[in-house]
């Protein structure tokens, strides 16, 4: 049976444009960790050469945390390192909300889904199985895999208020720094940059004393044990509210509705039908209970909430944290990266197929698109807008393929539009079943775009 409208569906139509005048967007205040943490990921002079590259610089929160690079965004894609020419090999990942991804673990998700899920990164090696306690590190010695950070490498007096911060996220701060074509600058000058900077009463604050920075003892220097320390405090920013304000027209919508369930009253008529779509929720709006299977990755919440199967919870993080072949197109234009390079989960476990990677979440994926700014989509950036990679997931096993008999060879995103083609994935076996042949309409591919486009947070951190 269709779920009605209700009647306040009466008042839909006059109020759906209307900007929500409630709760105004924001965080609470910072404690000393995170503090110090949100200093760290705006301290350009955390590289080397110094003042060049900062987390922000590839996590920009005006655009969505992403590359705040249009022109990068729309050609190369990858980012450029703080050392002259450096230049990385994939797509920045947005970071935030990134701290709710599970420690990487294995599990049975069904047909297509590598079995495995959560971690950080593209390929999920950020593992944070230091936040288990007996967890034995790594999980998978296969291949690729962060070094992790555990209980015992926090201060005996914080361990109990900062274990909580110790997992996927942690770990992942502990690499953009020592990475040449990142921040190319090693744990110990961090360290010493830290200790010298306007903001190191922080880490007094934070720890209870002064940063230290000495090479003793030699087999675990001190430095390297306040490095740690200091991707601990970013985990800890990266987990408040200040980066994961579920403050989007969507969350400020749901909590002002009367029922709090959609259709909601904030929402357009467009907007509200998008999102029946992307859960495949039989309704007045979606007689037919057409499906576009967007929350078959797209859907998660915090560990220890129940399911959200119609997209209501409070606390909707939009990704499964888990690892899935669409069928993407190899990228040409990412500089030195030949085709099948850049492999996915199998970089981490070699014993699964490549072409997996971790679903990002679509919390601000339409963030900062203004003055025509362009956002690339995907691992590989090959999709330059949302628009087209609605499009892709309609319509991927319709079109024909782009081949080299039409004079395209590894087409963009750009020639396969003109030609009205989609080129062959980059890796074989995608999914099937779940995207590539969704039978949308042009109106109601609008109308998905249009919902993700309400996931956009009004809240953005201010710098320090």
């Amino acid at each position: 049976m269709a779920r009605n409208l209700h009647p306040k569906s009466l008042i839909l139509a006059s109020v759906a444009a209307t900007p929500l005048m409630i709760w105004s967007a924001g965080a609470g205040a910072l404690d000393s960790i995170e503090a110090l943490g949100k200093n760290i990921f705006f301290d350009e002079k955390l590289s080397i050469p110094a003042n060049k590259q900062g987390c922000a610089s590839c996590h920009d929160p005006t655009r969505g945390w992403i590359l705040p690079d249009s022109r990068i965004n729309a050609t190369t894609v990858v980012a450029p390192g703080a050392k002259p020419h450096a230049l990385g090999s994939i797509k920045p990942p947005p970071n935030a909300y990134a701290s709710f991804s599970p420690p990487f673990r294995p599990g049975n998700f069904g047909p297509f889904v590598p079995p495995w899920e959560g971690g950080n990164f593209w390929d999920g090696r950020a593992e944070g199985c230091g936040a288990r306690l007996g967890a034995s590190c790594p999980t998978t010695p296969e291949g690729a895999v962060s070094e992790t950070i555990r209980l015992s490498d926090l201060p005996s007096g914080v361990q109990a208020a900062y274990g909580k911060y110790l997992g996927p996220t942690a770990d992942q701060a502990l690499n953009p720094f020592p990475n040449d074509v990142e921040q190319n600058i090693r744990e110990k000058n961090v360290c010493q940059q830290v200790k010298t900077a306007k903001y190191k009463d922080l880490y007094r604050q934070a720890y209870g004393g002064n940063i230290d920075c000495s090479p003793n003892p030699k087999n675990n220097p001190a430095y390297r044990t306040s490095f740690k320390l200091l991707a601990v405090a970013l985990a800890a920013w990266q987990a408040s509210s200040d980066v994961n304000s579920f403050s989007s027209k969507r969350d400020k919508a749901l909590a002002a509705d009367p029922e709090r369930k959609f259709p909601l009253v904030g929402f357009s008529v467009q907007e509200n039908l998008g999102h029946d779509l992307f859960y495949g929720i039989t309704s007045t709006l979606n007689p037919t209970g057409k499906r576009a299977n967007c929350n078959v990755c797209h859907n998660g919440v915090p560990q220890g909430q129940p399911a959200d199967p119609t997209g209501e919870a409070a606390k909707q993080l939009y990704t499964d944290n888990r690892f899935h072949n669409i069928g993407v197109p190899f990228n040409r234009e990412i500089p030195g990266v030949a085709k099948g390079i850049k492999v996915g989960l199998r970089a981490h476990v070699e014993s699964v197929p490549p072409g997996s990677f971790r679903t990002s979440t679509l919390r601000n994926v339409t963030k900062g698109l203004n003055g025509g700014f362009v956002k690339a989509y995907t691992h590989n950036g090959w999709f330059k807008s949302l628009a087209s990679l609605v499009h892709f997931y309609n319509t991927r096993d319709v079109l024909p393929r782009c081949k080299e008999d039409l004079g395209i060879t590894d087409a963009t995103e750009k020639e396969a539009l003109q030609k009205n083609c989609w080129p062959a994935p980059e890796f074989d076996n995608p999914a099937v079943g779940v995207v590539g042949d969704l039978g949308l309409t042009d109106a109601q591919e609008a109308a998905i775009v249009a919902y993700i486009k309400t996931l956009a947070d009004e809240h953005t951190p201010s710098k320090p």
